[in-house]
C-alpha cells in the first residue's frame, strides 16, 4: 500500500510538517510532494482533456496528479490566503476535477483522503477544509476526516513583522512585540498568543498521527 502526501504551503512550515506529521502515523510506505516551488497553472477550460481525461497544459501538475492515481490514499495541506485555499492548490484541483469528470470516468474515485488546513488566527482552517471538501465531492473522493493548525504568517519571517501595521503578526500581538520562537506558531505550539490553552492542544502532533493509523487502516481494509 502506498500513501501520497501533497503540501501547497511553503515548505518547513505548518502545512507542510502537518502533512508529514499524518503521514508519519500512517506506518506505511508514503510519497510525498510539496508544490512549493513547482508550476502549477489554473484551467484554462479549454476543453482539450475530453476526449482523453488527461490536462494538456503544460506544466508540473500531471506528475503529481499521477501520484495521487498511483496512491492508495492520500493527504492534501493547504493554507489559508483571503479566506480561500491558496490559490496554487486550488489550481491543482481545479484541473484535477475538471479533466476527470468527462464522461464521468473520475479516474480518483473511490480514494481515500484527509483534508489538511493551515490558517494564522485560530487554526480551524475551515476555509481550506470547506474548499478540499467540495473538490474531493467532485471527483468522488472519499473524505474520511481533517485536521487544522494555526501557522505562521509570512509576516513572522520577512523583516518588518514587528512593526508593520497591517501585517498578520499584529493582528495577535501589540506591535513592536520581538518576534521569537515562543511567540510563533506551529503544530507543536499552537495559538501561542492566547493564555490558558492546555498543553495537549498546544501540540497536535498526537492527534495527526492518530488520523494517519486511521487513515492506514481504511486504506488497509484491517
Amino acid at each position: 500500500m502506498q500513501i501520497a502526501g501533497i503540501s501547497a504551503g511553503r515548505k518547513g512550515k505548518a502545512t507542510d510538517t502537518l502533512v508529514r506529521a499524518v503521514l508519519a502515523g500512517t506506518g506505511l510506505k508514503v510519497n510525498l510532494i510539496s508544490l512549493s516551488g513547482k508550476l502549477i497553472r489554473p484551467c484554462e477550460a479549454c476543453n482539450g482533456c475530453v476526449k482523453t481525461n488527461r490536462c494538456i497544459i503544460k506544466d508540473d501538475f500531471q506528475i503529481v496528479y499521477e501520484k495521487l492515481q498511483q496512491a492508495d490514499g492520500f493527504v492534501f495541506g493547504a493554507p489559508t490566503y483571503w479566506n480561500h485555499m491558496n490559490a496554487k492548490g486550488q489550481s491543482f484541483w481545479e484541473r484535477a476535477c475538471f479533466s476527470g469528470r468527462h464522461n464521468a470516468l473520475f479516474p480518483l474515485k473511490g480514494k481515500i483522503a484527509v483534508a489538511v488546513g493551515i490558517d494564522g488566527y485560530q487554526g480551524t482552517g475551515e476555509y481550506v477544509i470547506a474548499d478540499l471538501k467540495r473538490y474531493f465531492e467532485d471527483a468522488r473522493i472519499a473524505m474520511l476526516g481533517s485536521i487544522a493548525a494555526q501557522g505562521e504568517f509570512a509576516c513572522f519571517s520577512c523583516g518588518f513583522g514587528s512593526t508593520c501595521p497591517v501585517g498578520g503578526f499584529a493582528e495577535l500581538y501589540p506591535l513592536g512585540t520581538p518576534i521569537t520562537p515562543e511567540r510563533t506558531p506551529s503544530i507543536c505550539n499552537q495559538l501561542p498568543h492566547l493564555d490558558g490553552v492546555p498543553a495537549h492542544a498546544r501540540d497536535i502532533r498526537s492527534k495527526a498521527y492518530d488520523l494517519g493509523a486511521l487513515l492506514a487502516k481504511k486504506v488497509t481494509k484491517q
